[in-house]
């Protein structure tokens, strides 16, 4: 049975990838219900591109913000267009296997209410044979304390069931759409994972993502973003009282460490929980990295 799917793309200032991008979505061979692009008050060409595609292409719907939203905002208001019961996330400069949507829905599981595949980066050409992540695991199932402090679903490489959005909306200023969508999906049923290479991510100079800061100011800015992501998810619908719990006792301790510049109860909680913690690590002497890891949130500068 073909099912309905609506894909949301949001745009900011993409003209150089995002014709490529949108001709790899509509060239599935899973056919999509609708392509929903907005603008985020883009300066460039991105939405001349778009509406001239749009007049090939009846599926394609262009919306312009008359100011800029910020991409978790944008995406938020991108979401409550889709029409279909089913949803895809696109970034405006990656690339999509020609399978992607395809495969993702052959292997989902109809009590699951968000499925996301792997991805890779790539520069100039795309990938012939490419590899996935040495470094991490990618994570699954309903135990959102193991996205606790490092998100591993990517936006860009998901499907979810519109009936998640009635628990995932509002997505709360300052916290990323994508890790929102995936604790809240963790804690409404679970999250599946498809261990096949099917998004292509273009790395670039204006990619939004792919930042180009000192090693102390990637530091300095994560410890910032992850308590307010903490105090976000401890306010999830659905989630567990034990789940609640963790978040709360997180989210003091790191602000803690932030006030003072370290913090020893946010280490030996680190360390109680580290196994579900730095469940996405990869490492041959596991319990080293998990006590190196702890060290540096709770005491590093």
């Amino acid at each position: 049975m073909i099912l309905p799917i609506s894909v949301v793309l949001c745009s900011y200032n993409g003209a150089r990838f995002i014709k490529e991008q949108v001709l790899s979505i509509l060239g599935q061979t899973y056919a999509i219900m609708e392509l929903i692009v907005v603008d985020d008050a883009s300066t460039d060409d991105t939405c001349g591109i778009i509406a001239s595609m749009a007049e090939a292409d009846h599926r394609i719907r262009l919306y312009r913000n008359p100011v800029n939203l910020g991409f978790s905002a944008n995406f938020e208001k991108a979401l409550r267009m889709a029409a279909a019961d089913i949803i895809a996330i696109a970034d405006q400069d990656d690339y999509w296997h020609p399978a992607k949507i395809e495969k993702m829905m052959a292997a989902w599981r109809t009590d699951v209410p968000l499925i996301y595949c792997d991805s890779i980066r790539f520069t100039d050409k795309l990938p012939q044979n490419p590899l996935p992540n040495k470094k991490n695991r990618k994570l699954e199932g309903d135990d959102p304390k193991c996205i606790g402090i490092f998100n591993t679903i990517s936006g860009h490489a998901m499907l979810l069931r519109k009936s998640l959005l009635d628990k995932a909306l509002p997505i709360p200023a300052d916290v990323y759409y994508d890790w929102w969508l995936a604790v809240v999906a963790m804690c409404n049923g679970s999250v599946q994972f498809l261990p096949e290479i099917l998004v292509y991510q273009r790395a670039h100079d204006q990619n939004v993502t792919i930042q180009h800061l000192s090693e102390k100011a990637l530091r300095k800015q994560f410890r910032q973003m992850l308590v307010k992501h903490l105090a976000a998810f401890s306010a999830i619908k659905g989630m567990k009282r034990e789940d609640v719990l963790f978040f709360q006792k997180l989210e003091y301790y790191w602000k803690q460490r932030l006030e003072r510049g370290w913090s020893l109860g946010l280490f030996l909680f680190l360390l109680k929980y580290r196994k579900v913690l730095y469940a996405y690590k990869k490492r041959k002497l596991p319990l080293i990295s998990e006590l190196k890891h702890s060290f540096l949130f709770a005491f590093g500068r």
